[in-house]
């Protein structure tokens, strides 16, 4: 009966760590793609056919990217080139004339200190933060360019062809904390003939 238990235990534990994996299509550098189940971790993308396959490590050096989709959503990670570092795989937030990239790293930060008397501390009580940044990228630029640091310099700077996205910087209506709206707003109006 022990035995059974154990072998149940086994079985359950390998189920649940092959569920984390979601159902995704892997894009490799020649446009091709292949359906499966993928994660990401460490700037890697793990995929395979199955579920109850073996994944696969793959990088920039073979993939482009990756799209998950289920239940009627997509969510698509490609590796943006930077000037001075390798390929990072970022979220795809806006494709357009300008295309907006966002990387995001979960981190430790510490434990709630708000433990009531009495209570040991245990896993629950550990805080998680993330932090965020935002790059932008012409398909004509061979790197990303991070639009936050120096905001309003870079941001003038970056979509100085058109009046409407400068006006809207000048006037606060863009800022740092609605840079979306701005690449957006861009997209939509501006980046063509017709400013």
């Amino acid at each position: 009966m022990k035995l059974i238990l154990q072998l149940l235990f086994v079985l359950f534990i390998n189920l649940g760590f092959s569920q984390d994996y979601r159902q995704a299509s892997i894009i490799f550098n020649d446009n091709s793609s292949i359906e499966g189940f993928a994660e990401i971790k460490n700037n890697a993308i793990y995929f395979k056919v199955k579920q109850e396959d073996k994944a696969d490590k793959w990088s920039y050096d073979f993939a482009k990217g990756l799209v998950f989709s289920a239940y009627g959503f997509s969510e698509k990670y490609e590796y943006v080139e930077f000037e001075h570092s390798k390929p990072k795989l970022l979220q795809v937030i806006e494709e357009g004339n300008v295309n907006l990239y966002r990387y995001a790293k979960a981190y430790y930060s510490g434990r709630d200190t708000n433990i009531s008397i009495g209570k040991l501390p245990s896993d629950e009580d550990i805080v998680w933060a993330t932090t965020e940044a935002l790059y932008v990228k012409r398909k004509s630029e061979p790197y990303a360019t991070d639009i936050e640091f120096s905001f309003n310099i870079r941001a003038k700077k970056y979509f100085g062809d058109c009046k409407k996205v400068i006006e809207r910087i000048n006037n606060k209506k863009f800022t740092k904390k609605n840079i979306k709206d701005m690449v957006f707003f861009y997209n939509e109006y501006c980046g063509s003939d017709d400013e």
